[in-house]
């Protein structure tokens, strides 16, 4: 019983961790991309 509940909970904090560095990279190449298409359009 209390293997089970470790093996859930390690399970739940590996997906909330891929979650977070989902969500991290995902603003960082949105920042990125608003400061390209920015730059491009100004020397257009």
């Amino acid at each position: 019983m209390h293997l089970s509940n470790l093996k859930i909970l390690n399970k739940i904090t590996s997906k909330k961790s891929t979650f977070i560095k989902t969500g991290i990279f995902s603003a960082i190449a949105a920042c990125w991309g608003v400061i390209i298409v920015g730059t491009f359009i100004t020397f257009k």
